[in-house]
């Protein structure tokens, strides 16, 4: 066998050989990192995804096997500045000032004068981001947009952004709130992690109160904060995050991840904690056979109602889909439901909240009712030797050696999200081990997983089973 460094620079040959080969196949070139970021459709293709997220977990891999042990982990503590850096770049406007500037940069004694900033910290801050290949300096202390930094951009104007701040976010991709609410908000409680872990009062705790969230903003929990008078432009960012998160999560696992079609003609879908009924919507274009109620608290069903108004009048109006308030901490009134669909719901809440969800709906299910839970899969690290076979969709290819079974950080989407769940609200993104064990006395057994390369959130389908 050949040696760990051979083995991974194999991979990356043979990978990058095939990425390039393929782009060929196409009439285009891979792009260069200082060029904005420009989706390619055939970049979705199933076989591409996988070798670039081989070469993904090579590359990495092989810098933190040829990087002397103690730098590389001293460069992963000083790793937050990038986040402190990407908040400012945000709310500086950074990127906005650099796209109107276009191409050929701009010097930081300008870009200071227009974001009101000093310029010899601003160009500092941009020179950390570059040289980690967020932004790019085109000559000493110019600096203009690059790959990376372009997924920042909100696309509007620097003049409207200052006329209008709190709707910065409003009719956008989303990625910037989404980035916009992890190094602002998530980052200043994620530095309490340590804090609350190691404090007898809280490290034990499933309650969402006794989060480090909670501790460092004096709150019951992340929505009283949102809430909470001179917090409304958050409140308007993470609106938008949320709808940039379901664009770039994708719903490619929902639509294909179970077999809808075997349902009965009318049987009924309740997308509990539904929202506004956003994924309800997609489901009902691609199986129209079936009716659909969206439940949530009564003043998201008001928006719901706002939503479907304009997206599908039509389905309201026959009855086709029905929006209901209902809180999930309390009994489920649906008692005739095929389906009850949670999606992003579970990895809300800590196991005896998520338990306590589960019961009402085990209690108001018939024998042949489903639970479809969409969420992330947490990956092991480590191989698990076929532990969870009796499962389908459980197991997956293992990467070439010597990957993690995981292919380190092609799963940070799903690890990083866990522990932000946790600094959130003591609640988590979980193993399949812990789905199972999360099951256990509910009244549900995991059946099956559903996947879909091109969404890193699985659908996880329960039985009904005896208490």
């Amino acid at each position: 066998m050949s040696t760990p460094l051979s083995a991974l620079s194999n991979i990356l040959s043979s990978g990058i050989a095939t990425i390039e080969s393929t782009y060929a196949k196409h009439g285009a070139t891979f792009p260069s990192i200082d060029e904005l970021f420009q989706p390619a459709p055939f970049e979705e293709d199933e076989a591409l995804c996988q070798t670039i997220d081989h070469v993904i977990a090579a590359a990495s891999q092989l810098i933190a096997l040829v990087k002397p042990a103690p730098r590389n982990t001293v460069e992963a503590a000083f790793s937050f500045y990038l986040s402190a850096g990407l908040e400012v770049a945000l709310s500086a406007n950074l990127p906005e000032i650099l796209r109107e500037a276009g191409p050929q940069g701009l010097h930081i004694k300008d870009i200071g004068d227009k974001c009101g900033c000093d310029p010899h910290k601003i160009g500092r801050i941009l020179r950390c981001l570059a040289t980690n290949h967020i932004f790019r300096e085109v000559s000493p202390d110019v600096f203009a947009n690059n790959r990376g930094s372009s997924v920042l951009d909100t696309g509007k104007s620097v003049a409207s952004l200052k006329a209008d701040p709190i709707s910065k976010h409003d009719n956008t991709s989303g990625i910037p709130a989404i980035i916009g609410h992890i190094t602002d908000e998530s980052m200043k409680a994620g530095v309490y992690l340590a804090d609350n872990l190691l404090d007898p009062k809280t490290s034990t705790s499933q309650e969402v109160i006794d989060s480090p969230f909670s501790r460092t903003f004096d709150c019951a929990n992340e929505f009283e904060f949102l809430e909470k008078p001179g917090n409304e432009y958050r409140l308007r960012r993470m609106g938008a995050a949320m709808h940039g998160g379901n664009l770039s999560i994708g719903l490619s696992a929902v639509l294909t991840g179970f077999d809808w079609k075997s349902l009965k003609p009318d049987a009924l879908v309740v997308d509990v904690g539904g929202g506004i009924g956003s994924a309800t919507l997609h489901l009902m274009k691609d199986y129209p056979h079936l009716r659909y109620m969206v439940q949530d608290r009564p003043k998201v069903i008001d928006d719901a109602v706002k939503f479907w108004e304009i997206e599908n009048p039509d389905a309201l109006k026959s009855g086709r889909v029905e929006l209901k308030g209902h809180d999930f901490f309390e009994p489920q009134p649906i008692k005739d439901a095929s389906v009850f669909f949670l999606r992003g719901v579970i990895h809300d809440w800590p196991n005896a909240y998520a338990r306590k969800i589960m019961k009402h709906l085990r209690a108001s299910a018939q024998s042949d009712t489903k639970l479809i839970l969409n969420d992330f899969l947490v990956p092991y690290a480590a191989y698990s030797d076929n532990l969870f076979s009796d499962i389908p969709g459980a197991d997956v290819p293992s990467p070439p050696y010597p990957l993690l079974a995981n292919q380190g950080p092609v799963s940070n989407s799903a690890v990083m999200v866990d522990l932000q769940m946790m600094v959130i609200g003591n609640a988590q993104e979980r193993t399949i081990g812990q789905f199972i064990d999360l099951a256990e006395g509910t009244g549900w057994k995991l059946g099956s997983i559903g996947r879909h390369f091109k969404s890193t959130r699985v659908l996880l389908v329960f039985d009904a089973v005896s208490f």
